[in-house]
């Protein structure tokens, strides 16, 4: 089997790291400045409440969010004397709020939830881990399986002086270790955990004792083996920083590095990037005809596996046994891509055959035996579902580069305009049942398409609500707003203006573009009108109403620039622009002017007022 690492560090926002075995993308991390990973890092923090319902403990550790501490995750010796006896211990009687405390991450933040803490300690290195333990000594990786290999680890074990309180587990890349490598490795922890002790001694909290290696260290040490054939960077400064990296630790296998320089990008040139799109797509093709549909939610992951156009065997249940077979194999393999974790269950095609069950159970478990993540897998139930467990090693790309859609809230769906335009209607009722005694106008701002169907189906309704409570209505097509969102705008009685609504149901803040605005309907009540008595009293200066100057608005930015920028826009559109021809003066004086007509309020003299 060919073993690629194929490193895109090229831009600096971002670095990617793909796995391929046989030309085929098996595993991807990346790794942005925007969401910095915290996982592994060791911390000075503080404590911060203390929750004996949870049983846990909150941590200042210096991020944002406050860190999640579990009982379970207390070392025994920090739990005090008095209390080691007891059958339950609670959080508060271990530690005190203000306390200082050492812990590392060991899963970041998702969502809500704040990262998850530990206090017992561990370094991973290339061949060995160093780890807190009260017992002392140390163990062998689970992946090692072989006897007789297990036994030559124990003997490696017993060569190595093991600080007190602390143990040592080989990992699967030290048994093809030497012994010099392996010792090499264990010295390098050792004096790492002599620095994060010294710094939580001198240290004052909340502060960072211990970070992780960068992404491209990390993958090096823990997915390098023998059977990697080769890697490939394209950045000049991180092909240097891996150059040394090796050299250092694993001076054997520098020969394999290469630098990318060809012109194509190296997702590209090694067929990668289309791997990567084709992980945020919910449909997975298998080569049968079948596909799987894969849906993440907050409780659990659930795929579904279906047979489509799967019908090459001669019976439908070789079909569906074969169609099965490819899922499980599948599946393996976008579990490890999209590091999904936490419950999941698939909803396999129903099987008679019993032995048929066990062969897809058996080709499950084969296919994720190369997962570093902790598995457990069930049984196929009566139903056809199998269920099993991940432990979720990272965030899932997903969550990295993709953000919650305004539109539908990370639902997937939205109403439709006909029942955004109902609910708004008994938006409106609701709004003017409580507040039409204060007013006289109510502007209702809304998506444009509900404005719309408002506008051309609800228009009796528009009309019955104005005449119902006596305020004039208008709606009005907005596209700054999306989905159900409402903008009220009053004018109260005597009242001159609109006054934003003191209730409304969502209002939105987006920058606003150009607002379709669209003409009212007639609803409510006439306003007033104010007669005015051509006949002019001649002891009475008349009021001359000047026609307002209104200065021309184009809410289109091309228009406006257009119009006015007429002269120099047309020239650059290659338009010619004429000046109008002069007129004499003389002309415009000869001309006849218009005479504006004059209005007048009739007035009483005063001497006929009546108290």
């Amino acid at each position: 089997m060919s073993k690629e690492i194929i490193i895109n560090a090229d831009m600096a926002e971002e670095v990617r790291i793909a796995i391929v075995e046989n030309g085929r993308l098996v595993d991807l991390d990346i790794e942005t400045q925007k969401r910095a990973k915290h996982k592994s890092n060791i911390y000075k923090g503080i404590v911060s409440n203390i929750e004996d319902s949870l049983e846990a403990v909150f941590v200042d550790f210096g991020d944002e969010k406050q860190g999640f501490l579990p009982l379970s995750e207390i070392r025994p010796d920090l739990i005090p004397e008095s209390c080691r006896n007891s059958k339950k211990v609670r959080p508060s009687e271990i530690l005190s709020r203000g306390q200082e405390i050492v812990v590392q991450v060991t899963k970041d933040e998702i969502g809500n939830k704040g990262a998850a803490l530990s206090t017992y300690l561990s370094l991973p290195g290339r061949y060995v881990v160093l780890m807190h333990s009260d017992e002392g000594g140390g163990g062998i990786s689970r992946k090692i399986d072989n006897e007789s290999a297990r036994q030559a680890a124990r003997d490696m074990l017993t060569r190595l002086s093991v600080p007190e309180g602390m143990a040592v587990i080989i990992r699967t890349a030290g048994m093809t270790a030497n012994r010099q490598d392996l010792y090499r490795d264990f010295k390098n922890l050792c004096e790492t955990w002599q620095q994060i002790n010294r710094g939580a001694e001198l240290g004052r909290a909340p502060t960072l004792l211990y970070r992780e290696p960068d992404i491209v260290v990390r993958t090096l040490r823990d997915y390098f083996s023998n059977d990697v054939s080769k890697v490939v960077i394209d950045d000049d400064e991180e092909f240097e920083e891996v150059s040394n990296y090796l050299t250092q630790h694993m001076p054997g296998l520098v020969q394999i590095l290469e630098q990318h320089k060809k012109k194509d990008p190296i997702f590209f040139h090694y067929g990668i990037e289309k791997a990567i799109e084709d992980l945020f797509e919910r449909q997975v093709k298998l080569p049968s005809g079948g596909y799987v549909v894969i849906e993440q939610t907050e409780a659990l992951v659930s795929v579904d596996v279906n047979s489509g156009k799967s019908t090459k065997e001669d019976d439908h249940e070789a079909t569906v046994y074969k169609t099965n077979l490819e899922a499980v194999q599948e599946l393996a393999r976008q579990l490890r891509l999209r590091d999904l974790g936490g419950i999941i269950v698939i909803d396999l095609i129903d099987m008679i055959s019993g032995k048929h069950n066990r062969d897809v159970e058996r080709a499950l478990k084969e296919a994720m035996k190369n997962d570093k993540a902790r598995i457990k897998i069930g049984r196929i139930g009566e139903n056809g579902t199998l269920e099993l467990t991940r432990q979720r090693l990272r965030q899932s790309h997903r969550l990295i580069s993709h953000v919650t859609c305004k539109q539908c809230e990370g639902t997937g769906r939205v109403r439709d305009s006909s029942g955004l335009a109902i609910l708004a209607l008994r938006n409106i009722y609701g709004h003017l049942s409580k507040r039409h005694h204060h007013l006289s106008l109510l502007t209702v701002k809304m998506p444009v398409d509900v404005a719309n169907q408002l506008n051309n189906s609800k228009r009796r309704e528009l009309v019955d609500i104005g005449e119902r409570y006596q305020v004039q209505l208008h709606i009005l097509g907005d596209a700054r707003l999306m989905g159900d969102e409402l903008d009220f705008l009053e004018e109260r009685r005597g009242q001159a203006g609109l006054d934003a609504a003191s209730t409304q149901p969502k209002v939105s803040q987006k920058p606003h573009r150009n607002a379709l605005r669209m003409p009212p309907p007639s609803i409510g009540p006439a306003p007033t009108l104010i007669d005015f008595d051509e006949t002019l009293d001649e002891s009475e200066e008349p009021i001359e109403l000047e026609r307002p100057i209104v200065e021309e608005h184009f809410e289109d930015p091309l228009m406006e620039a257009f119009f006015g920028h007429a002269p120099e826009l047309q020239a650059s559109l290659g338009m010619e622009f004429q000046e109008p021809d002069s007129v004499d003066e003389t002309q415009l004086a000869s001309k006849p002017k218009r005479r504006r007509r004059r209005f007048a309020r009739s007035r009483r003299p005063k001497s006929e007022v009546t108290s």
